[in-house]
């Protein structure tokens, strides 16, 4: 690329006054010529992308190259949008991602995934729809539950217990305005609550403020890399996630935190940092198994695809990807459960919170 954008700026440089033919010249010797749209150049594309960009080929154990072997014969320029949809979906359950999708956009084929892969003994399920956790629910147990910024809530449980439900990531502002405010109230409580289970993702780096409010210390928590170049095995250098103190008293009560199978991407993150404090029990069911940052690509015929580039593991080294983060106690609550105004999850929490 260097000697490329070098050679481009020596012919603006030499001839300033055909600038429209010479731009054009370096534009397609930038990002190259635009492949044809046809369901072979699509598929190879689509491959190609994550040869180029997907960061867990190794911790996974996926034969890119085996599986490119495996589909690309069940592709001709003669089938239908449908049939290469068939393939490339296909394709993607192999990589059990939560974080791949494909988005056929200018197409009345579905989002796929488009919810929680779960992918054991060469059995695929995908939840798209979560049956295992309602707020209107949890209002049955926190009568005055109190919304504060778009994806916080709070309030008070029986016997003192405080909860505090999140389920994405606001800004770095509003997040401690929040979380300033919430704790400050909450700080007499015998214990505390935070329900993750409907956290579908947001910044890292707001996960790792919310952490904070309940650390004493500086630890480690987690690391990442990203793909950087084109061997399955080139990746930046490791970067370190650590959780420190945030707030004016950070608290340091028994909590309890409640984590689903949606429970997911930041949602993670925030569970392995929470997971590093003494202080914290986790209840329900496993996490979704997503970690990774996930950038769009553009296929020549206009679907959209996501690509995981990353490797995130816990502090230990653990990866979690495709598998999930496991609770300290497994309880879960099932769509039967919800239509009688239950939520086993919450009520194991409170049990453990009484305690």
């Amino acid at each position: 690329m260097k000697t490329i954008l070098t050679n481009c700026l020596r012919k603006l440089i030499m001839f300033a006054i055909p600038g429209l033919f010479i731009m054009a010249s370096c534009e397609e010797e930038l990002i190259g010529t635009e492949p044809v749209n046809t369901p072979v150049n699509n598929f190879d594309y689509f491959w190609k992308t994550f040869d180029n960009h997907y960061g867990l080929f190794e911790v996974k154990q996926i034969d890119w190259n085996g599986l490119y072997n495996q589909y690309r014969k069940q592709v001709n320029d003669q089938m239908t949008d449908a049939e290469l949809y068939v393939v490339l979906t296909n394709l993607i359950v192999q990589l059990n991602d939560n974080h791949v999708n494909l988005y056929p956009t200018n197409s009345e084929l579905p989002v796929f995934p488009g919810g929680v892969i779960r992918y054991e003994n060469e059995q695929l399920t995908i939840l798209k729809v979560q049956k295992d956790y309602s707020l209107n629910v949890v209002k049955n147990y926190v009568p005055n539950l109190k919304q504060q910024t778009e994806f916080i809530r709070y309030g008070w449980l029986s016997d003192n217990i405080g909860y505090l439900n999140i389920q994405g990531t606001d800004s770095q502002k509003d997040t401690q305005r929040a979380l300033d405010k919430i704790l400050s109230e909450l700080q007499n409580t015998q214990a505390l609550i935070i329900d993750l289970r409907g956290h579908y993702g947001g910044m890292d780096a707001v996960s790792q403020l919310v952490a904070g409010y309940f650390s004493q210390e500086t630890k480690l928590y987690m690391t990442s890399r990203k793909r950087n170049g084109p061997g399955h095995n080139d990746f930046t250098s490791v970067n370190e996630w650590y959780v420190r103190p945030a707030g004016a008293a950070p608290y340091t009560k028994p909590v309890y935190v409640l984590t689903s199978r949606f429970t997911q991407s930041a949602g993670e993150t925030l569970s392995l940092a929470l997971k590093e404090l003494s202080q914290v029990t986790f209840i329900g069911d496993t996490t979704a198994g997503g970690l990774s940052d996930n950038p769009n690509f553009e296929m020549p015929n206009g679907w959209i695809f996501s690509v995981s580039v990353g490797d995130y593991r816990a502090a230990d080294g653990t990866s979690y990807e495709g598998k999930g983060i496991p609770p300290d106690q497994f309880v879960r609550t099932d769509k039967e459960d919800l239509l009688a105004g239950k939520d086993p999850v919450l009520e194991q929490g409170i049990a453990r919170a009484r305690q």
